[in-house]
């Protein structure tokens, strides 16, 4: 069935496939090394990690594009459609695997299964970094409370308190 899509653009998938793990390897190999930094109190290196992992999102999402419109000119010539769901009519990399012949077939599984661990090592390294974000963020807005509580405690006036009571918790 291999004959009805040409090897050109196997390979080409092929290509956009090995550029995806590479890129996944990276984003991965940032978002647990940017726990160290999230934890850190340096907010240029914060912006500095930030960028790096727009930059790689971005690219990630250019390399998706144009796999899926490979993926697209796959199913039009098998006949079947294109999604991320798992119905039986649907085109992904393990079913296109079992349409062609070696070493595509081989390739593409491998791929599947490698681009499947690095998205759950992903998920759970930005899980752990959010759970940083989360306590970095409960310990500023415990710290903006202790100072409204400490501005209060000094008995200005309470016009002047609550005034800056309000733009305290406007932060928090």
């Amino acid at each position: 069935m291999q004959s009805t899509i040409d090897k050109i653009a196997l390979n080409r998938l092929t290509q956009i496939l090995t550029q995806e793990v590479k890129l996944c390897s990276k984003l991965l190999e940032l978002t647990t090394s940017g726990r160290s930094v999230l934890a850190g109190d340096n907010v240029e290196d914060i912006a500095i990690l930030l960028r790096k992992l727009e930059t790689r999102a971005l690219e990630l999402k250019n390399l998706s594009l144009a796999r899926t419109a490979l993926m697209r000119r796959f199913a039009l010539a098998f006949g079947l459609s294109i999604s991320s769901s798992k119905e039986p009519n649907l085109l992904n990399l393990r079913k296109l695997a079992d349409l062609v012949s070696e070493p595509f077939a081989s390739g593409f599984r491998q791929f599947a299964s490698q681009l499947n661990q690095l998205a759950l090592k992903i998920q759970s390294a930005q899980l752990d970094n959010a759970y940083i974000t989360q306590r970095a963020l409960d310990y500023v807005n415990t710290t903006l409370r202790v100072l409204v509580s400490t501005r209060n405690s000094f008995g200005y006036s309470d016009e002047l308190n609550q005034k800056n009571s309000i733009q305290i918790h406007t932060l928090a």
